[in-house]
Parts: structure tokens; C-alpha cells; sequence
């Protein structure tokens, strides 16, 4: 988000964070960028004690400063043009929008969502260039085990040593690399998966 004064709420955060005497904490300097999201949003309401139960030594949450940077990670990421809407991947894909809902209900395709919503999935592009039986086969563990999209999006989009220093995608867009150890990496991380806590 942009601050008022054009500023983005990152660089509000940081300059905070070193007149605060704490610039080298890159936890505080998360916490605060959400703090300020959250003012600029409006999501704060009208209580005149929130920035004393927000800046409060005691209150500091780690874990919710970890969390804000996933959410904004995943917003960022369901932003990036590259990640298409309903209507731009049929346009893409040169496909229908019902064959394209088909293939994500019966997973062979994922499509990312934010927590909390229903509508308004984001498609990877660069499965629409993937030869659609090798996608589905990397897929097929994630699907088996009801795996959550962005954590199929993550495992897909990280580069693994396994893997030579590429990703998944990498290996299921080049046709001539076979899948067979990106599935095993699929089949491995879904044993590994806790699901949400």
C-alpha cells in the first residue's frame, strides 16, 4: 500500500523501525507494515487504545508478523500478472471458462484463491504451456491428498537441488526431462504436508 505522502508502508515501516533504534529487526519492521496496511485500510476501527495494544512490548507476536508477511506474500503473488484471471486464461489457453473450471475441479489444473474466498481464482500461466498429462501426474498426489493450492503453488514454483537448481514447472514444461522424480518430490512433500493449523 502507499502511505499519504506517496510513500509505500514499507518504507514508512523501515523509517520507523530505525528511529525506533530497532531497523536491524526485520520482524518489527513486518509487524509495523501491517500495522500500517491495517490504518490504511480501515481495518482498525475506532479505537483510541490500538496503538498502544499494537506497539506494546508485551503484545509483540512473532508469529503474527510471520503471518502478515504471508499474507502479503500471497497477495503479491496473487497479484503477479503472470497468475490469470478465469477470463485471461481462457483467452490464453484458447479454451473455453467451464473447461477450464473442469480441469481444476478434477485436478488437472490448480488455480489460487485468497483464505476466506470463493470466487475469483488465479491460474498459473505457465501450466497452459505444459503438456497436460505430465501437469496432472505432478499434480495427482496434491490433488489425492486434498493439498491447499498455494502450497502446490509453492512446490511448484521452488527451485529444488534435487531437481538440478530448477523447479517442478521447469521440468514439466521441458518435454524432453522426464517427470518421474518430480512426482516422487510431489509424493514426498505430500507426506511431509500438516495441512492448515
Amino acid at each position: 500500500m502507499r502511505a499519504t505522502n506517496g510513500r509505500s508502508t514499507r518504507e514508512l515501516a523501515a523509517t520507523t523501525a530505525r528511529a525506533l533504534g530497532v531497523d536491524g529487526r526485520p520482524d518489527v519492521i513486518d509487524y509495523l507494515q501491517d500495522a500500517f496496511d491495517k490504518v490504511l485500510s480501515g481495518g482498525v476501527g475506532n479505537d483510541p487504545h490500538y496503538a498502544n495494544q499494537l506497539f506494546s512490548a508485551g503484545n509483540f507476536d512473532p508469529l503474527a508478523a510471520a503471518r502478515a508477511r504471508g499474507r502479503r506474500f500471497a497477495l503479491e503473488e496473487y497479484r503477479n500478472p503472470d497468475n490469470l484471471t478465469l477470463l485471461d486464461a481462457r483467452d490464453y489457453a484458447g479454451r473455453n471458462e467451464r473447461a477450464i473450471n473442469e480441469d481444476r475441479q478434477k485436478g488437472a489444473l490448480y488455480a489460487l484463491l485468497p483464505a476466506g474466498k470463493e470466487r475469483g481464482f488465479r491460474y498459473p500461466k505457465w501450466q497452459f504451456d505444459a503438456d497436460g498429462s505430465r501437469l496432472k501426474a505432478v499434480l495427482e498426489p496434491f490433488v489425492s491428498a486434498k493439498v491447499n493450492a498455494w502450497s502446490i503453488h509453492s512446490f511448484m514454483r521452488s527451485k529444488r537441488e534435487e531437481l538440478g537448481g530448477r523447479s517442478p514447472a521447469d521440468v514439466i514444461l521441458d518435454s524432453n526431462a522426464s517427470v518421474a522424480r518430480v512426482v516422487d518430490l510431489a509424493i514426498q512433500e505430500v507426506g511431509g504436508e500438516q495441512g492448515p493449523l
